[in-house]
């Protein structure tokens, strides 16, 4: 392996070869330059000259960015703000105190007008060429800078002279150097970081970081702590694949966010899924109703058609049986007819005999009259049975005189007119009570949302304004707690419920108004102002107040409102309120009305009565405002909902006492309606007496009959005509009367029957000739009983038929409504989630916002498909996805973690053998040689134990982890998480992450000779002055080979060999101070040593060229840039000047 040494030249690496600087701090309106041309140089003159503003200048050009570089430092204190890039291009150069004022002002050698270029050229033995140059303006008053690296040598006179703000200078030297060039000669760089990026990769240094030890060199002081300085300047921060420690760890924890995500998506899916089951099943049964109903129409439609059918085809049947049956009874008619001819023709004969006698010709006569008689008798006995029925029912004498009867024709028709009032008087109770009946609906229905908003919520406010807290809420993504309504945040103390109702009354709008924050407060107003609310709503801005209330002017006595009521405590709105409510609610609780009277404003008894501001009163006793079920205040509603359910009771009962009372009221108004029709009747039918006197007939009949027995005794031969006339008109009777009546009955019968089956076989026809052909096999399948039915039971078959399939069309509609309800609770419940939900998945309104709405059943089935897809899709999905995640952290993201922390251990052992390679070959002391090694054993710390340990343990066993069910799972839970929760700790994290940290660093040195163990420096303070320096030169020498590229093999031509140092002697005996000048050239470094003249002779043998630095005027400083030879000869000039 190469070392540091391995160039076979002095010269090896890039050198300055010249610097120059125009309007820098006391450098004014001319460019001075310094040309070392890649030797050791010294620069020198007189305390106060401007060395260190020169060196200031190189520190600006090596180390841009202003955290990392100290101006001044020759000075040992760093007055913050004494000296910056601003001052350095003002040109600053002391203070002066006008005559008449106290203070001093700044004077400056130049105004913002100016601008400022500093350049520095290097050079290295391949000829490769690097100029860094910065140049600084001012832009309204604002410092501006410009970084620059060329890659050919630049000069300010001749390539910055033309200078301009608006940036065509920059345009001229691209246009210079850049045209028709492959490489670009000039980069321009927009700032620091990609500039000393830039500059360190283009020397060949490690990192940045060189370019701070480059800063520390030039004010090289002995190293106080050299376990800090090997960890800071001496390490670098590892880098792996682009990342450090700390990226390496949001790595990680993004995985295993993403792992927590794809957890907390497997339990929303699952809680999902739980939630959806039921109203899948309620679905499923829904379907299943429907499916039921949809048979049962289907049947009741085929029905029509198969009884229609079977009406006709029993009906043809019957129809034969009954013309048949018709025919044998006209046979059967015709020989009674006959036989009533017969004996027609004896009455006859028989009659024509009694007639020939005289006294048999009277009897006749009397015979015709009696019979006469005999039928008014009947019909007028007929009507007076009627007369006495509708009489009975009105409450009217029966049996009647003429005068009663004529009585009775007049009151009947009174009571006519009068009950017809009365139908119509109760017909109108009978509407009260069916709007009644709507109102009570109406109510219980309202009652029904409330109870279920109230058990939704935990407050005592429901109805639409509760409704429109819920929309704006899940339009604009807030919750209940941050936009609550204000009475859900006050109550009345538990010992002030006498109160209560007053209170309510005080406070109710009050109550019902929301209060919004200002992060709501846009986003409130432009939900409320573009949508329809379809109800009110009122809200308050909620704006951040220090109220201090000890500091408040109250007048708040102890029978005040505000000392009535509770405050919800612990909520950001608690002072708010209160403050209000004692601003806007401070009236005076008063226990009889003489006190009220004495209190000009602001007063209220407990009945409710309350008196405003300006003399308002107001008293409001409106049911709905004094029902405690209506009552807003309160956290706690479970008083609200018993109330309310109590009320619902009651509502119920008041239903069924009003269904009763319409029962009711329709039988009056039937039975009304019926004596009404009985009263028209009476006079309607009877319009004389006559119609019901049977007696008088009666009396004639009696009458007639005595004539007629009296005439019979006085003939016996007409007396045996008459009694065979008698026997052969009761067989004629008996004929006529009864077996030919009997008959026609029956043929009438026959006919009706006849008559009958054909209108209802047309019928029939009718019904099923209009439905077309349809299939009834699956109708006849699932009612084989109605196969074998007959004409007989036919029209009660189908009438039994369609009232079962009515019957339960209704009973499965009941089920209906009873699912439909049960359903949009649940769905309700899903979309509406409570707060423990919606805090554990914050995207759950948004995952079921597209879900159709309790009143949109008609698309319920999205439900179903949502719960399918959940089951099939997402959770096997969001499963699959947190085994891959859980699998890719367990396996590759903690593995790779660790050993991100295992290489960057092994990196630092490895750069410390390294440093030590580069210590072996330096010199320590000569007599006899020595040289220093480095070592870093593990520091003991607690807290890189425990995160090595966790570290360690959350590395799994893939062997021990596979054979427990959900291993993986239990790992991450049990190792993994607890591991990131503790990393989560920023400074926890700093303390343990830097494996710089984890080793103590101290200096070893041995014997060049045998390698044997000489001394260990650890602590500084047991050294000297001069052990101290040496060994600080030492170490930093080492700094130097490793940060500046001096080991890097094959690189050394690329490699960075300047440092300057300022006053580097000051305070050091010669003998040290020559070792540092040793210890670089064993570097091959070269040197800008800055110190004033009295110690020029230390390293006069070992510079090439000399600067010299002088103040003129006290004002500008002066630059004279010679080789040594000529300081030499001149030497007692300038030391003299």
């Amino acid at each position: 392996m190469l070392s540091l040494f391995s160039t076979s030249s002095d010269k090896a690496g890039f050198r300055l070869q010249y610097m120059e600087v125009f309007n820098w701090g006391t450098f004014d309106e001319k460019v001075f330059r310094i040309n070392p041309q890649g030797n050791n140089s010294l620069l020198t003159g007189a305390n106060a000259s401007g060395k260190s503003t020169y060196i200031d200048a190189l520190l600006t050009l090596m180390v841009p960015t202003k955290r990392d570089r100290f101006y001044n430092q020759s000075s040992g204190v760093e007055k913050k703000g004494d000296r910056t890039e601003e001052t350095y291009v003002l040109g600053h150069y002391g203070n002066i105190q006008e005559e008449g004022k106290t203070s001093t002002s700044t004077q400056k050698l130049r105004n913002t007008s100016t601008y400022s270029v500093i350049l520095a050229h290097f050079k290295n033995t391949d000829e490769k060429k690097i100029t860094l140059f910065q140049v600084r303006w001012f832009s309204n008053n604002e410092l501006r800078r410009q970084f620059g690296i060329a890659h050919v040598p630049l000069e300010i006179e001749k390539d910055f002279s033309e200078f301009d703000g608006k940036g065509n200078w920059k345009k001229r030297l691209d246009k210079l150097y850049n045209s028709n060039m492959s490489k670009r000669q000039i980069e321009f760089m927009d700032g620091p970081t990609a500039y000393a990026e830039r500059m360190s990769n283009l020397f060949g240094m490690r990192s940045i970081k060189a370019l701070s030890l480059f800063n520390q060199v030039v004010g090289v002081k002995v190293l106080e702590d050299l376990d800090e300085f090997v960890r800071t300047n001496m390490l670098e921060e590892y880098i792996e694949n682009g990342k450090n420690s700390e990226e390496a760890f949001i790595e990680l924890k993004e995985s295993f966010l993403t792992l927590m995500d794809a957890k907390t998506n497997i339990e929303k899916a699952k809680e999902q899924i739980k939630q959806l089951t039921p109203i899948n099943d309620l679905i499923n049964k829904l379907n299943k109703i429907q499916e039921n109903l949809k048979e049962l129409g289907q049947s009741k439609e085929t029905a029509v058609y198969w009884f229609a059918k079977k009406g006709v085809d029993l009906g043809e049947k019957e129809l034969e049986k009954s013309k048949a049956e018709l025919q044998k009874l006209n046979d059967e008619l015709i020989k009674l007819r006959e036989k009533e001819t017969d004996l027609k023709s004896q009455e006859t004969d028989l009659t024509v005999q009694i007639k020939s006698d005289e006294v048999g010709n009277q009897i006749e006569k009397l015979k015709t009259e009696i019979s006469r008689l005999e039928k008014s008798k009947t019909l007028r006995s007929g009507k007076l049975e009627e007369y006495n029925s509708i009489a009975q029912k009105i409450n009217l004498s029966t049996n009647p005189s003429e005068e009663t009867f004529v009585y009775n024709r007049e009151i009947a028709k009174q009571l006519k007119q009068s009950t017809q009032q009365n139908i119509d008087d109760e017909s109108e109770s009978l509407r009260a009570l069916k709007n009644r009946e709507d109102e009570l609906t109406e109510s219980t229905n309202e009652l029904v949302n409330t109870i279920q908003t109230l058990q939704k919520n935990k407050n005592n406010i429901a109805g639409r304004v509760a409704d429109i807290r819920e929309e704006i809420i899940a339009n604009i993504g807030a919750t209940k707690e941050e936009i609550p309504f204000i009475g859900e945040l006050i109550k009345v103390k538990e010992d002030e419920l006498a109160w209560e109702s007053s209170i309510e009354k005080v406070l109710h709008n009050f109550a019902l108004r929301l209060i919004v924050p200002p992060k709501y407060y846009s986003k409130v107003n432009q939900y409320v102002n573009n949508n329809d609310l379809r109800g009110r709503i009122r809200y308050d801005k909620y704006e951040q107040q220090d109220y201090l209330k000890s500091m408040r002017q109250k007048d708040i006595n102890e029978n005040s409102l505000v000392n009535k009521i509770e405050i919800k405590p612990i909520t950001q709105y608690d002072e708010w309120i209160e403050n209000y409510m004692e601003a806007q609610f401070n009236f005076t609780c008063v226990d009889n009305l003489s006190e009220f009277e004495r209190h000009s404003e602001m007063a209220i008894t407990q009945n409710g009565l309350i008196k405003f501001r300006k003399g308002k009163h107001e008293k409001d006793d409106r049911p709905h405002i004094s029902r405690k079920e209506n009552y807003v205040l309160g956290w706690d509603n479970k008083d609200k909902i018993a109330a309310l359910k109590k009320e619902m009771s009651n509502l119920q009962n008041q239903q069924k006492e009003n269904k009763r009372a319409i029962i009711s009221k329709n039988s009056e108004i039937t039975n009304l309606g019926t004596f009404k029709d009985e009263c028209h009747n009476l006079f309607s039918k009877f319009d004389k007496y006559d119609d019901i006197d049977w007696q008088s007939y009666a009396r004639d009949i009696q009458e007639k009959t005595g004539q007629k027995e009296d005439l019979e005794k006085t003939n016996d031969r007409v007396k045996k005509l008459q009694e065979h006339l008698k026997n052969v008109q009761e067989k004629l009777k008996q004929v006529s009367e009864v077996e030919i009546a009997n008959k026609s009955r029956d043929i009438y019968k026959a006919e009706e029957k006849q008559n009958d089956i054909e209108k209802s076989i047309q019928q029939n026809k009718v019904i099923f000739e209009s439905l077309g052909n349809i299939d009834t096999s699956a109708f006849e399948s699932q009612n084989p009983n109605l196969l074998n039915i007959e004409y007989v039971n036919f029209e009660a078959s189908r009438e039994n038929f369609q009232d079962e399939n009515s019957k339960e069309i209704t009973e499965l509609n009941k089920q209906k409504q009873q699912c439909e309800r049960e359903v949009s609770i649940k769905i309700n419940a899903f979309k509406q989630p409570s707060e423990i939900i919606t805090n554990k998945f914050k995207d759950w309104r948004s995952d079921v916002n597209a879900l159709p709405e309790s009143t949109h059943l008609e698309f319920i089935s999205e439900y179903q498909k949502f719960l399918e897809r959940l089951k099939k899709d997402n959770l096997p999905k969001f499963e699959k996805k947190f085994n891959d995640y859980l699998q890719e952290t367990i396996t590759n993201k903690v593995g790779d973690f660790r050993m991100f922390f295992e290489n960057w251990s092994d990196t630092i052992k490895e750069n410390i053998r390294h440093l030590n390679d580069s210590l072996k070959a330096i010199d320590f002391k000569n007599s006899p040689k020595t040289y220093i090694q480095l070592v870093a054993p593990n520091k003991i710390n607690d807290e890189v134990k425990e995160f090595r340990r966790l570290l360690e343990e959350a590395v799994p066993n893939v062997y021990q982890m596979e054979k427990i069910i959900d291993g993986r799972e239990y790992h991450f839970n049990n190792h993994i998480h607890p591991f990131i929760e503790k990393l989560d700790k920023e400074d926890w994290r700093k303390k343990v992450m830097d494996v710089r940290s984890w080793f103590n660093y101290k200096a070893e040195e041995f014997y060049k000779e045998t390698d044997q163990k000489f001394k260990t420096y650890e602590a500084m303070g047991q050294l000297s002055g001069g052990e101290k320096a040496q060994l600080t030169y030492t170490i930093l020498g080492s700094a130097i080979a490793y940060q500046f590229g001096l080991t890097k093999e094959g690189l050394q031509s690329n490699s960075f060999r300047f440092i300057a140092i300022d006053e580097a002697f000051k305070a050091q005996d010669e003998d040290k101070a020559r070792y540092l000048v040793t210890l670089c050239k064993q570097l091959h470094l070269q040197l800008l040593v800055v110190t004033p003249s009295d110690n020029i002779h230390i390293v006069e043998n070992d510079i090439s060229f000399v600067h010299y630095v002088e103040r003129k005027e006290e004002r500008h400083s002066w630059l004279y840039d010679m080789p040594i030879k000529q300081f030499q000869e001149q030497k007692a000039n300038y030391v003299l000047q």
